[in-house]
């Protein structure tokens, strides 16, 4: 059976992909563990898609229509569903495959468009702040307990918390540097004694 690849928009899918017939193929890279993934997509790294061409074929046995997308869907989505096709003409076996598409925009475009992702990827974005207060919540059981033992509690010096989206300053300011440094007044200060000796000389 001859088969075609066709493409579909995040807006055609989105009331398709949660059918038990259709599977969502990322085949994206690293990208895939910290930029989130579409809810019950299966993941098959382009890098090794090759290899797992025909594990991917047995999981979904039960599918006839798979979705592929990497990020923008121009290079390695649509590469990787030709695979699949070559692929099942050479085996020439009847694996219920029927359609194959490419989501238009790929992830990127699913997501810009306010598409549901999968609801563990946003778990990072609220354990920063938790990570930041666990120093006061330990130094506040921990005065807890010196209080309760009639000990004094002191307060480990520590740095304040890095914040990962605040973005690094940059120091071309010399000015201000000299100005907080001394160096500014130091050399005021050498110019004025190097002109004092010099019209010392010439006087002499």
């Amino acid at each position: 059976m001859e088969r075609s690849i066709s493409y579909i928009t995040s807006t055609q899918l989105l009331p398709l992909h949660r059918r038990p017939n259709i599977a969502i193929i990322d085949v994206r890279d690293e990208e895939r563990n910290y930029d989130g993934h579409i809810a019950g997509s299966l993941h098959y790294a382009s890098g090794s898609f090759d290899d797992k061409i025909s594990h991917l074929v047995q999981n979904v046995k039960d599918k006839d229509t798979l979705v592929f997308h990497c990020a923008l869907s121009q290079v390695r989505g649509p590469t990787c569903a030709r695979r699949l096709v070559n692929y099942l003409d050479e085996k020439k076996q009847d694996s219920g495959i029927k359609n194959i598409m490419i989501l238009e925009r790929g992830f990127n475009g699913w997501e810009a468009s306010g598409k549901p992702v999968c609801v563990m990827c946003l778990v990072p974005l609220f354990l920063v702040p938790l990570i930041n207060l666990l120093p006061r919540i330990i130094d506040f059981l921990m005065a807890k307990v010196y209080a309760w033992l009639g000990w004094e509690y002191r307060k480990p010096a520590r740095a304040p918390p890095a914040c990962p989206f605040k973005p690094i300053a940059k120091n071309d300011n010399t000015t201000k540097v000299a100005a907080e440094t001394g160096t500014e007044g130091t050399e005021t200060i050498a110019k004025t004694v190097v002109a004092e000796e010099t019209s010392g000389v010439k006087q002499d």
